[in-house]
């Protein structure tokens, strides 16, 4: 997982990793996914951006995706913002994946295709908001995870990446006409074993020790948790001082 600090008003490409669409005339714009804060907070006003995410396949939760919008839609002299101003209704997601191996994962292509309900508006003339909603289901995690296998000497790590394609819809305040986002790609590593860390012996930890305990969205998303006793107490707690 990178992590990029951005200019929103400079954004044209958002590194190797996430990237924009091609409909350079859409006046709603997903800029990034912007990191998340505690609680799973998220500010639209951040220049703190993730360029791609890692899950784990087991996750009861799919990946949360968290973009900051923009709505370049331009008020004139004394226009009321009401009329273009845009309220967002649900995302379009769809997803591929880099590996061939893995297109024949599912028949079902309703766990590869489908549309996620969130809603928010956004004012005119670069307005901003932050939305957050699911862009994996649990269940193709789940069928990934069962292709990848578990950790090996030769693959103590095994992962594959998905092509999440992210678009937003929504309308026009006074009954204006239908809004489509620019389709934003982000790279979703989806890996079995790769967000959790053994320490040792519990005992051996230090009386000061404060364990990592996961992403703040999905304790299985974008963050790693801490373990101890051979991954059997997570996350990690150090022994108890003597009294």
């Amino acid at each position: 997982m990178n992590v990029r600090m951005l200019a929103l008003c400079g954004v044209v490409g958002l590194g190797a990793g996430a990237c924009v669409g091609s409909e350079e005339s859409a006046p709603l714009r997903i800029l990034g996914n912007v990191a998340p804060g505690d609680g799973c907070s998220v500010d639209s006003a951040s220049t703190t951006f993730y360029d791609d995410g890692v899950i784990e396949a087991g996750s009861t939760f799919g990946y949360i995706f968290t973009p900051t919008v923009r709505n370049d839609l331009q008020t004139v002299g004394d226009e009321l913002i009401g009329p273009k101003t845009i309220y967002v209704t649900h995302a379009r997601v769809s997803l591929r994946f880099y590996d061939p191996a893995f297109e024949d994962i599912t028949s079902d292509n309703s766990l590869l295709v489908f549309q996620v309900p969130t809603s928010g508006s956004i004012e005119p003339n670069g307005g901003l908001s932050a939305f957050s909603f699911e862009v994996t289901p649990p269940e193709l995690l789940a069928l990934i995870g069962q292709r990848l296998g578990g950790p090996t000497l030769e693959n103590p790590r095994p992962r594959t990446t998905l092509d999440a394609r992210v678009q937003l819809y929504g309308s026009r305040g006074g009954g204006g006409g239908e809004e489509v986002s620019n389709v934003y790609r982000y790279p979703i590593e989806v890996c079995n074993g790769c967000l959790s860390a053994d320490l040792g012996a519990c005992v051996d930890l230090p009386a000061d020790f404060e364990a990592r305990t996961g992403g703040v969205c999905n304790t299985d998303q974008d963050g790693i948790v801490d373990c101890c006793d051979n991954f059997t107490v997570c996350p990690a707690v150090a022994p108890e001082p003597e009294v």
